[in-house]
């Protein structure tokens, strides 16, 4: 079935600051300001435990001007990681959302055997682009404390982020993770649906064209 596609192209720059500390609330950013392709719309897969699938493109690529040398590199990044896992393309880059039962045991940070499997199709992809900025981000339900969940968030992000650069992923600009707790919810947790939605670590990626222009992708 063919679809119109509407693609808006606009460019941003967006200078933030970034800590590559480890621990709670590390303070992220996208580097040196990342110059980005604005696009409309989203490329989503549904998760299959490392398995091949082909992602549906629901949006336009992104076009040329100021934001082309970026808006392709996330466009060609995108459609590979789409394979792998549920992706989103943001106007300010990539993200990558991983269900949090599939990569934990309730209330632990250690990684099951099927969420090794999948970050190393990940990190197959990742590795190959070096001009990445990678943020990791933990997420939990509001089941438990507060406290318990800061630190169960960010001890979850911790282990995906270690187990991503221990697989070869070098991403050359300033990446680091952080846990939000329960803080951020993206569904209710009034629900066993909502508080599994909400369980979840993110991986977002960025870039920058110096980045870009030193490392390739």
């Amino acid at each position: 079935m063919k679809k119109t596609l509407l693609v808006s192209l606009l460019s941003a720059a967006v200078a933030l600051t970034a800590c590559t500390s480890p621990g709670a609330k590390t303070a992220i950013g996208a580097g040196a300001g990342a110059v980005v392709g604005a696009v409309g719309g989203a490329i989503i897969a549904h998760n299959t435990g490392g398995k091949s699938s082909t992602g549906a493109i629901v949006g336009g690529l992104a076009g040329a001007t100021a934001g082309g040398v970026i808006g392709n590199y996330y466009d060609k990044q995108a459609k590979e990681l789409a394979a792998i896992a549920d992706v989103i393309k943001t106007e300010n880059g990539i993200e990558i959302k991983l269900k949090g039962d599939i990569l934990f045991e309730s209330g632990k940070y250690n990684l099951s055997v099927e969420a090794q499997q999948l970050l190393k199709n990940l990190s197959r992809v990742m590795k190959k682009y070096p001009a990445n900025i990678i943020v990791v981000q933990g997420h939990t339900d509001s089941t438990g404390s507060a406290a318990t969940n800061k630190t169960l968030s960010v001890n979850r992000a911790k282990a995906v982020y270690d187990y991503i650069i221990a697989n070869g992923v070098n991403p050359k600009g300033n990446s680091a993770y952080e846990g939000f707790g329960a803080t951020k919810p993206v569904a209710d947790n009034g629900s066993a649906a909502g508080r599994a939605a909400n369980r979840r670590v993110e991986l977002k990626i960025s870039t920058n064209k110096d980045l870009i222009a030193q490392y390739g992708g």
